[in-house]
């Protein structure tokens, strides 16, 4: 079958550029559909999907959307026009990949569209914005979004420009290459597990002994984003039971570390589905911060161990492990679907081990405390005389688990 990318441009600013990307894709032998999101002035030619068509999908017309003279509001317009087609397009089977080009407003636009698809879907964004200092994460969101550096503006085509969208078609062209028009199917039952590198021996354990039992598992790094890409996936149905080894995020987010959970969400798709979830407090009593030298006087005197040059370990102090305990169970109380807790009373991470820089047992147990004083009695909570990372605690954990998923 012959491959349709959709090509996403503001053609008021980008048309030459959008169409000389649409030549170098054709010549590829992909199909091409064009998305015209410019909001400034019409197009010299005719686009597939016109910016008229755009802001109608995005609930205004385009003349209203400008006559509002808020230049943000007009933009978010044109972005929720662009996901409901991008995503509509998807569904139907007309597209197997998005592309895009763009300065700031642009790849807003593009990359709304390419983030309404599920995860899997080929996409690639030439970015003016992609560089250096500038903050390009709210961009790709959860997603498997590829973005490139443009070097220079868009404006105009010369031997630079060329090169640059000659190689963004060859990137998205390569990427529809072997995609069938769905994302790969596991070849196991699907389990999503959490982690992060002070949990690794363990969940790496975990993960072994579920593969050998028949289970794909999908680790995903608790580092703010993938957390929150795993509850994504979650909800678009892409696993059958939940291993959350790891729920750091949820306490970083409580005290604004660099880890926290990038929106709200963290610990809900699971329940929400009604799938089983093994849940365990892994490095949920740190928040990570940045280079010692950078800490506040507060965080100093805090039990503390550098992770490396530039990420600090914090210890949380009582009153924000009772509010995360809390948290934890709130969410766990809504879940439609089984749930077991069980607590490692030996650590929670690497350094949160006797003798090392996180030990505090006493701090551990007002989390558990609040953890039982909220969660509702019908939730089993279970406590190991073990380490997380060891293998007495691994083991029952995963029996359990596979229980919950046979039945």
């Amino acid at each position: 079958m012959k491959k349709t990318v959709l090509l996403i441009a503001t053609h008021d600013t980008k048309e030459d550029e959008a169409n000389y990307l649409k030549q170098c894709i054709e010549s590829n032998g992909v199909n091409v559909i064009v998305m015209d999101t410019g909001i400034l002035a019409p197009p010299r030619g005719q686009a597939d999907i016109s910016q008229d068509d755009v802001a109608a999908r995005g609930g205004m017309t385009l003349k209203d959307a400008v006559a509002t003279g808020d230049k943000r509001e007009a933009t978010e317009v044109m972005c929720r026009g662009a996901e409901e087609i991008a995503k509509e397009l998807y569904e139907e089977g007309r597209i197997q990949g998005i592309v895009g080009i763009g300065g700031a407003q642009g790849t807003e636009i593009s990359c709304s569209a390419m983030r309404a698809v599920p995860t899997g879907v080929p996409r690639m964004m030439a970015s003016t914005v992609a560089n250096g200092l500038h903050n390009f994460g709210f961009y790709v969101g959860t997603k498997d979004l590829t973005i490139m550096h443009t070097v220079s503006d868009m404006q105009g085509l010369n031997f630079l420009t060329k090169q640059i969208l000659q190689n963004t078609a060859g990137g998205i062209c390569g990427m529809v290459a072997n995609f069938e028009g769905k994302p790969m199917k596991a070849e196991g039952i699907p389990i999503a597990m959490s982690m992060l590198g002070t949990t690794t021996p363990g969940a790496l354990r975990a993960k072994d002994i579920l593969e050998k039992s028949g289970y794909e598992v999908v680790a995903f790094h608790q580092n703010g984003t993938g957390g929150i890409a795993m509850e994504d996936m979650i909800l678009e149905g892409a696993f059958e039971g939940v291993l959350d080894l790891n729920l750091h995020e949820i306490g970083d987010r409580y005290v604004r570390g660099l880890h926290g959970a990038i929106r709200e969400g963290r610990m809900t798709a699971a329940g929400a589905m009604g799938l089983p979830q093994v849940v365990a407090p892994g490095s949920g009593n740190y928040t990570v911060q940045g280079s010692p030298e950078s800490l506040s006087e507060d965080m100093k005197r805090r039990k503390h161990f550098n992770y490396n040059p530039h990420l600090t370990l914090v210890r949380l102090v009582p009153d924000e492990m009772k509010a995360v305990g809390r948290e934890i169970a709130e969410k766990l109380n809504q879940a439609k679907g089984p749930v077991k807790v069980f607590i490692p009373l030996k650590g929670w991470s690497f350094p949160d081990r006797e003798g090392l820089d996180h030990w505090e047992p006493e701090g551990n147990q007002v989390l558990v405390d609040a953890l039982k004083e909220t969660l509702s009695p019908s939730i089993p909570l279970v406590e190991l005389d073990a380490h997380i990372n060891d293998p007495d605690f691994i083991d029952p954990v995963i029996e359990e688990f596979l229980s919950m998923m046979k039945k």
